[in-house]
């Protein structure tokens, strides 16, 4: 009989250590609070950064942790025409070229791996915008009621809209984040391309 009870406190022993891995594991599988871990391998849509804010009057923005969600701009529901636009680095395109005056909604799709926005401004050559010192497109020098408005900086894979009233006439589409990589070194999305052309007719 005592030798029968031998298997029993084993069995214990290692249903014990099985119940403590098991925690332990548990553990180290939890996500620690940064946000990176995610359902793409890790790759989080904030790995470079976000720009906080060509929103802002100076127009530059900066990179500086994950990208907020996706804000609409006007009301998709309103608009008179859709047009797809795809941001990555480096490019802003635009499915069309042009569009007729009216209220138009503008569907921005992030492929790129950073986060982006998309900046609507009135202008002849989207090149020639302005600049702050810093290399971004400087909101407060653009003539005024040239800049019409953005769908604020949003993270890699996803879509936002934004809906604007334009009048004929000839517009930029740009990117105006300023982002600070982990060595220091400043990545420029504007200087680096993303900017495109995008005429109203009327």
């Amino acid at each position: 009989m005592e030798a029968g009870s031998v298997p029993n406190r084993r069995g214990s022993r290692l249903a014990g250590l099985g119940i403590a891995l098991a925690l332990l594991l548990a553990g180290c599988g939890s996500d620690d609070g940064t946000g990176v871990r995610n359902g793409d391998g890790g790759q989080s849509a904030s790995a470079s950064g976000n720009a906080s804010g060509s929103g802002t009057a100076s127009g530059s923005g900066t990179a500086s942790g994950q990208a907020a969600a996706c804000k609409p701009v006007g009301d998709a529901g309103s608009s008179d025409a859709t047009i797809a636009v795809e941001l990555k680095e480096w490019s802003v395109a635009p499915a069309r070229a042009d569009v007729p005056a009216g209220t138009v909604t503008f569907d921005a799709n992030n492929t790129g791996a950073d986060a982006h926005e998309l900046v609507v401004v009135r202008a002849d050559d989207p090149a020639k915008l302005p600049l702050a010192a810093d290399g971004t497109v400087d909101e407060e020098k653009l003539p005024k009621g040239a800049f019409v408005g953005e769908i604020e900086p949003f993270p890699s894979r996803q879509h936002c809209t934004g809906t604007f009233a334009l009048t004929a006439g000839r517009y930029a589409l740009f990117c105006n984040i300023l982002e600070t990589e982990a060595d220091g070194t400043k990545e420029n999305h504007y200087a680096n391309g993303m900017r495109s052309r995008f005429e109203v007719r009327g």
